[in-house]
């Protein structure tokens, strides 16, 4: 009994801790829950959710009086038309028409202030010249100064006050004296021309909006007195009140010389305003009022009555009070407020967690490296809440077709950010959230889960920005075909068809530009490293790289050969190759700094090592970790790639430096382990782990002079054995059948002995020829 009682006091104790650590992983999945589902209808109302055509499996009876409601396009029709059945209400107002004569005529008297001061700075100018050689000279100078100071005034007056006349020829030669160069024409009369042009358009009624936007049928003009109606094109609005105004200047003034044309053209366009001044509050009031009186419901389903009968198919009349009997049980629902509604709203959080956990429990089973981050199950959780919370706002408030809910962009971005295995339960967790919410749903899950699988095959292995085309082309085809597939099996009728494949064609085309953009602020805001920021760091022009090969050409060799060995051990167990290219080319990137104190730099064949104490060597060969980490962070290298440095080497002793110190030592017992180990931390993934393995591979293996295969294999075998004999494999994921694979055989195609093989070309030497080159011999 007391074992027993232990055993579970271990076991409660274990998973206290499990919650503990994993408790904003809980938080963030819980609230996840409790928010979707108050998207999703309540449970009595997905009784009744079908979908047209289905056929239904129990006859329906009505379990109440309800209202049959008008169709959503129909009732969207006739509130259009109630809208556009009241007239627009315009108020004529002669205040404008009187404002703006006056202002044409102040226009005109300050020109006429203009040609008079004018007149007179020339007149003063005459007398001037005249009495320039007498006693009068500095008076009629004095003159000419007052003058002109009194015609500097008023112009800048005029123009600042009517600046459409600054600077154009037509303008300056109107403004000049009558008796110089001005008009040669009844100003007057010219006036009187342009102030008739306006009354008349006056008259007619000029609106202070664009015809375009008058979208009643009739019009309702008010001159304080009853409206009058009309229609809109009864009336002008601005632009075709100046158009007809410059057709009649034009028959006023038909010679094309005459300066009155252009004169008078501009003069109206700035003069002649609207008269008929829009009353848009009681205007939409009205409309509102209009719309109220719209009736929503063309009729009522008695309590008792059959709806449908069983293996009956649901036509469109039938469905209409189907949907009705949904609306009309949701509504109860929020008013009633009773127990059933609170089972009803339990019901929604278990069904709704069903479907997370399901994610999520997949998270944690088979990618726990990402599920032990909260801000990357933060990041997962908002983007299936984004996705219901479209499918709610465009299917269920506004009306939208279901297809266009962009599940393909999820896929994508789940696949990009994480692996196509993420990509693909996520897409499938969101089409059946989306199913539920648009109640039971089945064809639109079938259509998402395969489009979504073909946007996850599109982009499952990400290495150039021109996978966009293909991805738009594979979703385009798998929409088309699913959503055919569905229609032809459903007998839906092909206008339909052909509707729901051109929304599904439109959202192939933009989920993978919407995802491209995404992807760039993502990787930014939760510090994600995608195969595109990879592919970005594995082109040789980076700076680092090129550094590297300038200062440590050895070091950069010996990383351009580890990173094929570690693609090759990627590529034999499904990790991510490309991670583990890029991080071999940066692992040792440390070792710039001093390149010589590194065999493979060792051009010359000195050895600095060999005037250093054991203990000092073993420093600068643990210190090329650090200077590592301190050269990414400068150069801004994604933590994925940055923890390769100090994880090629875990916390592995330094053998070569550790023994020697023990010889040279009185007491091997004095020499500290400590300081020849290096840092850690330990591989902690499958690809540190793969690059722990194939660094140490071809440092072993580059130390001899002609190895053979069996020797490789031996060496291979030894340097797995070793690390996990001291612990090193402990936090790392491989499993031993993944260590046999990224071993190789000299069959295989991928794995370490392939690649060695032909880098160093070593030709498989069998028994029989052994002997024969014995013989040779």
């Amino acid at each position: 009994m007391p074992q027993k009682t232990s055993k579970t006091r271990v076991r409660r104790d274990t998973t206290k801790s499990w919650v503990v650590r994993y408790r904003w992983q809980l938080t963030i999945m819980a609230g996840l829950v409790v928010v979707l589902s108050f998207l999703f209808p309540g449970g009595a109302s997905l009784k009744y959710k079908y979908q047209l055509d289905d056929i239904a499996p129990v006859e329906i009876i009505a379990p109440f009086d309800f209202h049959i409601m008008v169709p959503g396009e129909r009732l969207e029709a006739d509130l259009q038309e109630a809208t556009k059945s009241e007239p627009f209400l315009f108020n004529r107002t002669q205040e404008v028409v009187e404002n703006k004569i006056t202002q044409l005529t102040e226009f005109f008297e300050a020109s006429a202030r203009i040609r008079q001061a004018k007149q007179q700075l020339q007149n003063s100018k005459d007398l001037m010249f005249r009495y320039r050689y007498t006693e009068r000279y500095n008076e009629t100078r004095s003159m000419v100064t007052a003058d002109s100071a009194t015609l500097a005034v008023l112009a800048e007056e005029f123009f600042t006050q009517y600046p459409f006349a600054v600077d154009s020829e037509p303008w300056q030669a109107f403004l000049e004296p009558l008796e110089g160069l001005g008009p040669q024409y009844n100003l007057d009369q010219f006036l009187t021309d342009i102030i008739q042009v306006c009354r008349n358009h006056w008259a007619e009624g000029i609106y202070d909006v664009p015809l375009s936007e008058i979208t009643s049928y009739e019009v309702a003009v008010s001159n304080d007195e009853v409206p009058i109606l009309g229609r809109p094109t009864d009336y002008n609005d601005l632009a075709t009140a100046w158009q007809k105004a410059k057709a009649e200047v034009t028959n006023l003034y038909p010679e094309e010389s005459d300066p009155r044309r252009a004169l008078a053209d501009k003069l109206v366009v700035e003069f002649m305003q609207p008269n008929l001044i829009y009353d848009q509050e009681t205007t939409e009031r009205r409309q509102a009022d209009q719309r109220k009186r719209v009736p929503r419901f063309r009729g009522m389903v008695k309590e008792g009555e059959r709806i449908v009968d069983e293996k009956d198919r649901i036509t469109g009349d039938v469905l209409q009070k189907l949907n009705s009997l949904t609306a009309a049980i949701a509504q109860k629902e929020r008013l009633e407020r009773s127990f059933d509604f609170v089972l009803a709203f339990l019901g929604r959080i278990l069904l709704v967690g069903v479907v997370v956990s399901f994610f999520f429990s997949f998270l944690a089973t088979y990618r726990k490296h990402y599920f032990n981050q909260w801000r990357l199950v933060a990041l997962l959780g908002i983007i299936i809440l984004v996705e219901q919370g479209l499918a709610y706002l465009l299917v269920i408030r506004l009306g939208m077709s279901e297809y266009v809910i962009p599940v393909a962009v999820a896929a994508m971005v789940m696949t990009i950010l994480f692996d196509a295995r993420i990509g693909f339960m996520g897409a499938t967790s969101i089409a059946m959230l989306s199913g539920l919410i648009m109640g039971n749903n089945l064809d639109f899950v079938i259509v998402s889960l395969f489009q979504s699988s073909a946007a996850v095959f599109s982009v499952r292995r990400l290495r150039t920005r021109g996978q966009i085309f293909t991805a738009i082309f594979v979703l385009s085809l798998a929409s088309s075909v699913a959503v055919l597939a569905v229609g032809l099996f459903k007998v839906h009728a092909w206008p339909q068809i052909g509707e729901d494949v051109l929304y599904l064609l439109g959202i192939s085309i933009l989920s993978p530009i919407i995802t491209y953009g995404l992807i760039g602020l993502l990787e930014i805001g939760f510090d994600i490293t995608t195969d595109l920021t990879l592919l970005e760091l594995s082109d040789f022009n980076h700076p680092l790289l090129k550094r590297l090969q300038q200062e440590a050409n050895g070091t950069f060799n010996h990383s351009m050969v580890v990173g094929n060995l570690a693609e090759s051990c990627a590529n034999a167990i499904g990790a991510r190759s490309l991670l583990c290219r890029v991080g071999a080319y940066y692992h040792d990137i440390g070792k710039m700094l001093r390149p010589e104190y590194f065999i493979e730099n060792q051009f010359q064949g000195v050895n600095k090592h060999d005037t250093l104490s054991p203990t000092m060597s073993a420093k600068i060969v643990r210190n090329h970790v650090k200077d590592g980490l301190e050269l990414a962070e400068e150069y801004g290298l994604p933590q994925e790639v940055s923890d390769f440095i100090p994880m090629h080497h875990g916390n592995m002793r330094i053998e070569y430096f550790y023994h020697k110190a023990r010889q040279e030592a009185e007491d091997p017992d004095d020499v500290e382990e400590s300081s020849f180990r290096y840092p850690g931390p330990k591989p902690n993934t499958k690809e540190t782990g793969i690059i722990m393995i194939a660094e140490a591979v071809e440092a072993a293996v580059r130390s001899y002079e002609k190895p053979d295969i069996f020797k490789v294999q031996d060496i291979i075998d030894k340097i797995i054995a070793r690390r996990l004999a001291d612990g090193q494999l402990d936090e790392c994921p491989l499993t031993l059948k993944e260590l046999q694979l990224i071993r190789g055989d000299i069959n295989s195609t991928t794995g370490l002995l392939p690649v060695i093989r032909g880098i160093y070309h070593i030709r498989v030497e069998y028994p029989d020829d052994k002997a024969n080159n014995t013989a040779s011999d």
